[in-house]
């Protein structure tokens, strides 16, 4: 079926916010989190067409929206609010021919810093926009290994417990261990589950 790209109308973003949703949940369920979006007005929206159009696009097939994004600009800092594919037309290359027009809204526009943010455990997102040169601000590492070669490194135990009896800076240990592991939790990306992309210019790094 052929697909039409275009610039995005008042009256559809009802229908675009729907697509979002349905997308949003379609990928927190496969990934055994059950739906997270529910369907709101589309202030926000209706708000960005009105101050500046070209942020906005569509992606069409068959007089069905299937594919959405927005993104607006504020100065020298372009964002990427929403990037979106019907759950039926993904892997057809639609969010990169939207991307590319939201490009082209930073090009126009003079921004030199684009940022957006998209979940941690949505790859697919992020290989394509690390692919158009938009980088996580703390790294994200996907590795996998063959199990048989990962038993054979952990045939001997990697933690071994001593008996803390007798020891006079017991204490000061485990307040360094418990001030150790609030640190730890402070720095991991377990709690949140978007993640904040972002890329500058050369001139701004």
């Amino acid at each position: 079926m052929p697909l039409v790209f275009r610039p995005a109308r008042a009256d559809e973003l009802p229908r675009a916010e729907e697509l979002v949703v349905r997308s949003i949940n379609d990928l927190s369920e496969r990934h055994g989190f059950g739906p997270m979006a529910t369907l709101r007005p589309p202030d926000f929206q209706l708000f960005s067409l009105k101050d500046d159009a070209d942020g906005l696009w569509v992606a069409e097939a068959d007089g069905q929206i299937v594919g959405f994004a927005l993104s607006w600009v504020c100065g020298d800092l372009w964002f990427l609010a929403e990037l979106f594919v019907a759950p039926g037309h993904q892997g057809h290359g639609v969010g990169n021919e939207l991307l590319a027009r939201t490009f082209e809204h930073a090009r126009k526009t003079g921004a030199t810093t684009k940022s957006l943010i998209t979940f941690t455990f949505n790859v697919v997102s992020q290989g394509l926009y690390i692919r158009h040169g938009l980088f996580p601000r703390l790294p994200i590492y996907m590795v996998s290994v063959a199990r048989d070669a990962l038993i054979t490194r952990l045939q001997q135990a990697s933690l071994h417990a001593h008996s803390a009896d007798g020891l006079a800076s017991h204490d000061s240990r485990a307040a360094r261990c418990q001030h150790l592991g609030h640190l730890a939790r402070e720095a991991s990306p377990l709690p949140s589950q978007r993640r904040h992309y972002e890329r500058r210019s050369p001139s701004r790094r």
